[in-house]
């Protein structure tokens, strides 16, 4: 049986560091900070001089993180520990659910819908933390939760797979109009 919990019940939910309060030139420790999550999951980072901060600022194995402001909220699962989260991102670290269970229903169509809904009315979208911890889910027993993930990484494989063979292709088309017609076959 399924029950709906917040997402407060089933996280500790809170905005990143804003690290421009923080830089300190006289420091010497240089500290990780995560600058961007590309759209393959990869992240990117830069090194600052800051002095240390409050644990739960640094990115934990399995940590959700949802870019809180712009069209469209991107919600990435970091795998990297110890990488300073900033405060355009908000942090999910789940309690005792299935980390990847979460991440997919916040992938979802529904979820996207109440996001809308909740960082509409502005030129800038923003989503802002209290909303996001009274949304509710529902969550099965922990079996179910295995193996939906299980399913879900499936079609997210057979995405990918799919995804490659039309780039694949696009590139046999565009091969076959270079070796008929040559290299510069359009010209101005």
């Amino acid at each position: 049986m399924s029950n709906y919990k917040t997402l407060e019940e089933i996280a500790q939910i809170y905005t990143g560091l804003r690290t421009t309060r923080y830089i300190n030139k006289n420091t010497k420790h240089q500290q990780i900070i995560l600058k961007k999550i590309n759209t393959n999951n990869t992240i990117e980072i830069e090194k600052q001089k800051l002095p240390e901060i409050d644990k739960k600022y640094y990115s934990k194995k399995d940590d959700i993180l949802i870019h809180a402001t712009g069209t469209t909220n991107t919600i990435n699962i970091i795998k990297q520990e110890g990488i300073i989260i900033p405060a355009h991102y908000i942090i999910l670290r789940v309690k005792q659910d299935d980390p990847q269970f979460i991440y997919h229903i916040l992938k979802s169509e529904e979820f996207k819908k109440i996001e809308r809904k909740l960082s509409g009315g502005t030129n800038l979208p923003f989503l802002k933390t209290p909303d996001l911890k009274k949304m509710k889910i529902k969550i099965p027993p922990p079996e179910k939760q295995k193996t939906y993930v299980k399913i879900m990484e499936l079609i997210n494989k057979k995405t990918q797979l799919e995804e490659r063979k039309i780039k694949i292709n696009k590139n046999i088309q565009n091969w076959i109009f270079k070796k008929e017609l040559g290299e510069n076959y359009v010209k101005l």
